[in-house]
């Protein structure tokens, strides 16, 4: 393991870092008076939102891991080639017809229209609004895609992982088998507040996530927005939960949905609260194919609403690395599928 990614380290001055950020990186710090996100819990206020800090893929090494550690993100721009990307995204939408709008190409991905509850994902939320029987093919093609090799094959895309070594420093590196492929149509429900620990509690906390657009991302079309400066709140909460937990048997103990927890894992359904209960912002940004964000364990984060002004389906997954030979949550190594405890 490289030093420094997973463990606090002196943080570098910074005087190069303007050098690697170009002017179109610059112009991706707006100002957010005009800017409106909702979560699922409803309005994110205006002085509540930040944004993210982009990086180029040619910073200085230990300058990206210095902000990593510091922020507990890194949001890295080109990494994989757009064009790759896109017909990634391409891809997903002629293996799940109906979900886009007739007419229109698949790689822009435009939703359909219809009541967006028919395009959850299976799981607590869609029995809950007594859609679990409903568009059942569609459920069925969208649990399938996590086993197409062009699935596969793009979570093993030799660029990312190239880059995940680069920065790493890691001799050789594990990609976890589960992942969750997800289309965020508009106007839908999203993911709500946690930090990816949660659920990877059978094992000690050394796993990176990389959260990949599969196409590009407004910060008003569903993106992940990240709490600035959570890392130490995750870690504290996730003490707190554990000393709660005492008590429970090893199997309740590192279930994420323990009677300590939410039902569904989540910290709040309204982001926005939380945010202000921790006094911290909630940091966005535009994304674009071929972005990545890199993000600690214990790093607090959910997503906006899609509210995309075209219509755009929000495409991303969430891969998670660890160095080989170390120890990590082994139920981590099989394909999702639903109800599988996690």
């Amino acid at each position: 393991m490289a030093p420094g990614i997973f463990v606090d380290e002196p943080v570098l001055d910074e005087p190069s870092s303007k050098e690697h950020e170009t002017p179109k990186l610059r112009k991706m710090f707006r100002d957010t008076d005009t800017l409106e996100l909702h979560s699922s819990g409803g309005l994110i206020d205006k002085d509540s939102l930040g944004w993210l800090r982009p990086t180029t893929k040619d910073t200085p090494l230990e300058e990206m891991r210095a902000r990593y550690v510091r922020d507990g993100y890194l949001w890295v721009k080109d990494v994989l080639p757009k064009e790759d990307v896109r017909k990634m995204r391409e891809t997903y939408f002629e293996y799940l017809p109906g979900l886009t709008k007739e007419g229109t190409p698949k790689r822009e991905g435009i939703f359909c229209g219809d009541d967006w509850r028919l395009w959850m994902q299976p799981g607590k939320l869609r029995r809950k609004f007594g859609f679990q029987d409903k568009n059942t093919e569609y459920i069925q093609r969208m649990i399938d895609a996590h086993s197409e090799k062009w699935y596969r094959d793009f979570c093993g895309h030799p660029d990312l992982k190239a880059f995940i070594r680069h920065f790493t420093g890691w001799e050789d590196t594990t990609l976890l088998e589960r992942s969750i492929l997800r289309p965020n149509v508009p106007g839908g429900e999203t993911t709500q507040v946690h930090y990816d620990q949660i659920f990877l509690r059978a094992g000690p906390p050394t796993s990176m996530t990389a959260w990949v657009p599969i196409g590009d991302c407004a910060a008003t079309g569903g993106g992940l927005i990240y709490l600035e400066d959570s890392v130490t709140v995750g870690q504290q909460l996730e003490r707190d939960f554990n000393k709660a937990a005492e008590n429970l048997s090893d199997a309740e103990r590192i279930s994420a949905f323990n009677s300590t927890m939410m039902d569904t894992g989540y910290l709040e359904k309204d982001s926005g609260k939380f945010g202000k209960a921790w006094n911290r912002k909630w940091l966005c940004a535009n994304y674009e194919a071929g972005d990545i964000v890199l993000h600690n364990p214990f790093m607090i984060h959910s997503a906006a609403i899609n509210e995309d002004h075209l219509g755009r389906i929000r495409l991303a997954t969430d891969l998670r690395y660890v160095e080989t030979g170390k120890p990590y949550d082994t139920r981590w190594m099989k394909t999702w599928v639903p109800g599988d405890g996690l």
